[in-house]
């Protein structure tokens, strides 16, 4: 649980008391960059040496004083399964498809909505938001002309998120569950740079109720019963379970 912070105007070198009183409504265009880590032995290994070493993809944060909406975010004209290809030589075709994952935060209650794909099946992960224990470390950092503060979190695995979230714009949202700090978070850095995501526009034109709508797709399970078949299912495959909050890109291979 976030104790109660105080800041003062000498730590943080800008006022934040002229924010206070206002309630702001709008969204929020991640880039987000997935570091991909291929290692295959055997005569395959030469034939995917130049194969990319990331992933670029847009994510859409939608807030209100009273909820989020996180989700994919398409152009016109661009489908969501949109996620580009890469061709080397020998016609060998890599196909990047990112997961339909969505997650509805209401902010006013703490409790979290979750789609989450896995293993081309759909749940829909319900319960509180979960209580992270965010230590503000008061190193800042501007983003789009926003003064940012850092705070990190450490998970029970050693997992490291670091964000940046700035108390000028006093909503408590981010990408997915990472919220509950004093300001919309603009950068996110989980696991030393393995998965990265920082704000490249904002916009504070009212979305309207009808965007927040919660994500209903999906076998109804709670956060452990996910977690555990997840579990049990990369064991199935022989692959050990860790640190695997730096995202998830199934990556196929073509010849």
């Amino acid at each position: 649980m976030i104790k109660q912070i105080i800041f003062s105007a000498f730590m943080l070198h800008f006022s934040v008391a002229s924010f206070a009183q206002q309630s702001y409504s709008g969204s929020v265009i991640y880039e987000e960059t997935t570091r991909l880590e291929i290692k295959i032995d055997g005569e395959m290994a030469a034939m995917i040496k130049d194969l990319p070493t990331e992933k670029k993809s847009e994510k859409i944060l939608w807030f209100s004083p009273q909820a989020s909406l996180y989700d994919s975010y398409t152009k016109e004209g661009e489908s969501v399964a949109d996620g580009g290809a890469w061709v080397s030589e020998g016609n060998m075709k890599m196909v990047f498809t990112e997961p339909v994952n969505k997650v509805f935060v209401d902010l006013e209650k703490k409790e979290m909505i979750e789609q989450r794909e896995f293993m081309t099946r759909l749940f829909l992960v319900t319960g509180d938001l979960p209580d992270k224990e965010w230590k503000i470390t008061g190193e800042q950092e501007k983003i789009l002309d926003y003064p940012c503060i850092k705070a990190t979190n450490t998970d029970t695995s050693g997992l490291v998120t670091r964000v940046w979230f700035t108390p000028s714009i006093n909503i408590p949202a981010g990408p997915g569950q990472l919220c509950n700090l004093p300001g919309l978070v603009l950068k996110v850095d989980i696991d030393e740079g393995k998965r990265i995501l920082e704000a490249r526009s904002i916009s504070f034109d009212d979305p309207g109720k009808e965007v927040f709508i919660k994500p209903s797709k999906g076998k109804k399970v709670t956060r452990e019963e996910f977690d555990t078949i997840v579990e049990e299912k990369m064991k199935e495959m022989g692959v050990e379970t860790g640190a695997s909050g730096s995202g998830t890109v199934v990556i196929k291979i073509r010849k």
